[in-house]
């Protein structure tokens, strides 16, 4: 009866939060606008030039021009995919990553594309310059200018990561992939999602869920499995697939736990 009692209130928050859903309903619109103009530059825009980037496999900063704007982008080639690689390591996973990203509407993960260049296929990602990495930021104790935001935003990429079975931020390994434009809006990105949805019926163990934004918490229920199989499928396997609707179910179930235990406004943020 409480479990029944305490999705019902997760479902009232999550649904009916007319004003807050119309306030930021512009704002998505114009970052998937700002999305599909990225993708649809790094599909189109000319080569000019590349050259070696660090990092595990083979990996290129290209530099691309499509006569109004210039660009750097990140070219990952290795696929080595689950369940034949002995370390699963693949430019697929990323694409997955952020196809699922967008349909939760997050905007966590820079544009990412596949394409092929001098006849080879790989990933390719919208550079990002002039970013802050997470592993600095925690070295120097650099505070954010607004610690709640930023507190909330990592908790939903604390949610994304378990979603995704992609350990590194919550493991503290590669504190590197988390990008902060600290000079401009302390906008938080997270890159390299290649070793990412690990076949786990499980959530991350040292990711901890401790809430989410009301907008994660909506489209995570909204989220249909035949959606999620429509877009990912060219990308994960069957057990990948599989493992990866058992973890959002998780992931709502702890959710609907969390405010069963505490007030909702302390889990669900604006």
């Amino acid at each position: 009866m409480k479990n029944k009692k305490a999705l019902i209130i997760m479902i009232f928050i999550c649904f009916f939060s007319g004003t807050w859903v119309q306030s930021k309903s512009q704002a998505v619109t114009q970052e998937n606008a700002k999305q599909k103009k990225l993708e649809n530059f790094l599909r189109t825009a000319k080569i000019v030039s590349k050259r070696r980037a660090g990092g595990r496999g083979e990996n290129w900063i290209i530099s691309l021009d499509d006569g109004k704007i210039s660009r750097y982008g990140f070219f990952k080639l290795l696929d080595a995919t689950r369940p034949d690689a002995l370390i699963p390591d693949s430019y697929k996973y990323g694409i997955a990553a952020y196809e699922l990203d967008k349909l939760l509407d997050l905007n966590l993960i820079p544009p990412v594309v596949e394409r092929e260049i001098e006849g080879r296929k790989g990933s390719l990602q919208i550079f990002i310059e002039g970013a802050l990495n997470e592993s600095v930021r925690r070295m120097k104790n650099i505070k954010p200018p607004d610690p709640e935001k930023f507190k909330n935003t990592m908790e939903d990429l604390s949610v994304f990561e378990n979603l995704t079975y992609s350990p590194s931020f919550c493991g503290e390994r590669e504190l590197d992939d988390i990008l902060i434009m600290h000079k401009k809006d302390w906008k938080v990105w997270r890159v390299d999602f290649s070793e990412a949805f690990a076949p786990s019926p499980e959530l991350i163990p040292e990711c901890e869920i401790t809430g989410c934004s009301k907008k994660l918490c909506q489209n995570l229920i909204k989220l249909e499995d035949e959606k999620i199989k429509a877009k990912l499928e060219h990308y994960l396997n069957d057990e990948e697939m599989s493992m990866l609707l058992k973890r959002k179910e998780l992931i709502i179930e702890k959710i609907k736990k969390l405010i069963e235990k505490k007030a909702e406004e302390s889990i669900l943020s604006s």
